[in-house]
């Protein structure tokens, strides 16, 4: 059985982990339906194929109600993700994955690597690990292209008009090719720059091809309950309802004084009732804008994911200097 690792980052790009490990295969040989998917993981790779009929399948898309429009992506993409683990599965036979920093992974990486072991029916294995050697790690090839969309969306300057558009044209480009994920990172950092009518509407329809509003980003929720004399604004809104992550706070919970108890348990309060951005020093992770880093106090942090406009889970709760994606430096959000 052969065995590969890749490491999960915390970049605005999606799918490199998978990308990474498609290169263990030869994409070029795969046959055109597989290419086709890889269009979705790999817009880069040269193997990768555009559907014949891509046009006329995004005019009919546009005209679908929300719900349709959800189904058909969600069909399309996981389409895409077997045709591809199908071509690469045949290629590498039975093999194990190990997926290091496993919380870091990106969305569309996640659902991938669910939908293979799925369809790979026990001929692979995949394990979160913590540590690996360097020199086993499979590593995806980043393009020039990937790399200016990451430096600019990250970017704190002013852009320039030209460097905006480039950006919401990369934006639109992975939208067309099914990733949605990426798409509405972009579109986001696009946003900061240019609040105009058409961005929100461009990105109010890659959260609904992902089945979340686009409140989900907290952000309008955020500067409400910033500015001064609104103290009341989260009370506008639904409670927050903890549904993931309970495992992860009894095993914390198990070496935890109570003093860091008393202040998770504090900080969850705020989190339930939308107070926790006035309340506490927040982190958004870039690359993943449903998560957030909460300072709880010095050397403790937990890390919360916005499931839906009501719900929320924990996806780490510890030591600073262990937590996946934060700068040691500063205590936030890498």
């Amino acid at each position: 059985m052969r065995h590969f690792t890749v490491r999960a980052e915390n970049g605005l790009i999606g799918f490199l982990p998978v990308r990474a490990l498609m290169g263990a295969g030869v994409t070029a040989a795969w046959p055109r339906p597989a290419r086709v998917g890889l269009k979705l993981i790999a817009p880069d790779d040269p193997a990768s194929a555009t559907p014949g009929d891509q046009e006329e399948r995004v005019d009919a898309v546009r005209r679908l109600p929300p719900d349709r429009l959800r189904l058909f992506h969600q069909e399309r993409v996981i389409r895409s993700f077997r045709e591809v683990g199908r071509a690469w599965l045949k290629q590498v036979g039975p093999c194990s994955i190990d997926v290091i920093d496993a919380d870091l992974l990106d969305d569309g990486s996640r659902e991938f690597f669910a939908t293979l072991a799925d369809q790979s029916e026990g001929l692979v294995d995949i394990r979160r690990e913590e540590l690996a050697n360097s020199e086993e790690q499979l590593s995806a090839t980043v393009s020039g292209r990937e790399l200016r969309i990451d430096h600019l969306a990250r970017s704190g300057d002013r852009l320039s008009e030209d460097e905006v558009d480039f950006l919401h044209e990369q934006a639109l480009r992975y939208l067309g090719t099914g990733d949605s994920w990426t798409a509405e990172r972009i579109l986001r950092a696009v946003l900061r720059h240019r609040a105009a009518p058409l961005v929100r509407s461009q990105l109010r329809l890659a959260c609904t091809l992902l089945g979340r509003p686009v409140e989900t980003d907290f952000q309008s929720l955020r500067r409400s309950e910033l500015e001064p004399g609104t103290q009341g604004a989260g009370a506008r809104h639904p409670a927050f309802r903890l549904v993931a992550g309970w495992d992860l706070l009894e095993q914390w919970s198990g070496t935890a004084n109570q003093i860091e108890k008393n202040a998770v348990h504090q900080a969850l309060f705020a989190i339930v009732d939308r107070t926790v951005f006035r309340t506490y020093d927040t982190s958004e992770v870039a690359a993943q804008p449903q998560e957030f880093f909460v300072r709880l106090r010095r050397g403790l942090v937990m890390k919360i994911r916005i499931r839906d406009f009501d719900m929320f889970e924990i996806a780490y709760v510890g030591s600073t200097d262990e937590a996946p994606g934060i700068d040691l430096e500063t205590g936030r959000a890498a």
